[in-house]
């Protein structure tokens, strides 16, 4: 994701620029320089097709139903942007309820239980990027120390097709064992297992996310509006602008087309587009949180790596 200054106007027109969804869009902007670019000397100079008297209201009416369905595209796809960030916050949120419990019912000499929940909590964080980008991978997954009953080895979690799940497997069955022991009553098991099941329900909303996109029709009409009323224009403003028809044209296309491809990027905000949500950052974060909720140690390049800078990231 790019985290930028607000301030810095050039700056950002420069980074928005350099990302391959720009690039993309600058190429279909140059194929559009050169169809308008033929058609505006043909016209000017060997055929006349120009569409002649037709109403301006025509052509503003086309712009004005086009305007509304980007809006319409952009606004959706900015929803499940923002609501694909407000799960990551709940998840933020309720990993740090779920550390802060646990720190508080346990004996401050568990050194062992204490160091289990620091990672698997972290470990529900990267888990659920990892699905969320269909990595199957144990990357930033860190070992958790055994105890005489259950082993939660990479080896355990390993057999798990959702990764997220084979997490909160462990958490809860650790918990249910320190139940078993005595050492959480039954109000406190109770309390304990609302928060581990919270983690899942913040899965599930940002697997809804992935797994809904934009209808392909409605993504294919727009789309197709756009080519027709880009096709169009030249046709209709050339006897008006002349040869000012090129940038004109050309600007227009850049910025329908430009709204309709910032949509179709940020519709999918767990990727690693550069306009994505830093979920590894946000992952981070919550590692950081809870190890020092459980007062274990980390080392301060971890702290650094939770922390947003002015630079592109993941």
């Amino acid at each position: 994701m790019i985290i930028y200054k607000n301030n810095s106007w050039f700056a950002s027109i420069y980074h928005f620029h350099t990302g391959s969804t720009s690039r993309a869009l600058l190429r279909r902007v140059l194929l559009i320089l050169v169809y308008v670019t033929a058609v505006t000397v043909g016209e000017l100079n060997f055929y006349d097709l120009t569409l002649k008297d037709t109403p301006s209201s025509f052509l503003s009416a086309l712009g004005i139903l086009l305007s509304l369905l980007l809006i319409f595209r952009t606004n959706t796809a900015y929803d499940r942007f923002y609501e694909g960030r407000t799960a990551w916050g709940a998840l933020i949120n309720n990993t740090r309820n779920l550390a802060i419990y646990l720190d508080a019912v346990l004996p401050n000499n568990d050194k062992e239980n204490r160091l289990f929940f620091a990672r698997t909590i972290a470990n529900f964080s990267f888990a659920v990027r990892n699905h969320l980008r269909d990595m199957q991978t144990l990357d930033d997954i860190e070992d958790t120390p055994m105890n005489n009953q259950y082993s939660t080895s990479h080896n355990d979690l390993s057999r798990f097709d959702h990764k997220p799940a084979g997490v909160s497997n462990q958490i809860r069955v650790r918990i249910e064992e320190l139940h078993h022991n005595g050492l959480l009553d039954i109000s406190q098991h109770i309390n304990v297992n609302g928060y581990v099941t919270s983690l899942m329900d913040v899965c599930g909303i940002c697997e809804r996310i992935k797994s809904t996109p934009i209808p392909f029709s409605y993504q294919f009409f727009i789309r197709l509006f756009i080519m027709l009323y880009v096709a169009v224009l030249p046709f209709i403003v050339i006897d008006a602008y002349g040869y000012l028809t090129i940038p004109a044209v050309v600007l227009t296309s850049y910025i329908l087309v430009g709204l309709e491809m910032i949509g179709e990027e940020i519709e999918e905000p767990f990727g690693m587009e550069r306009n994505d949500l830093p979920m590894s950052q946000l992952a981070q974060l919550i590692r950081v949180n809870a190890h020092d909720i459980l007062q274990i140690s980390l080392p301060h390049v971890e702290k650094v790596a939770a922390k947003p800078g002015f630079v592109v990231v993941s």
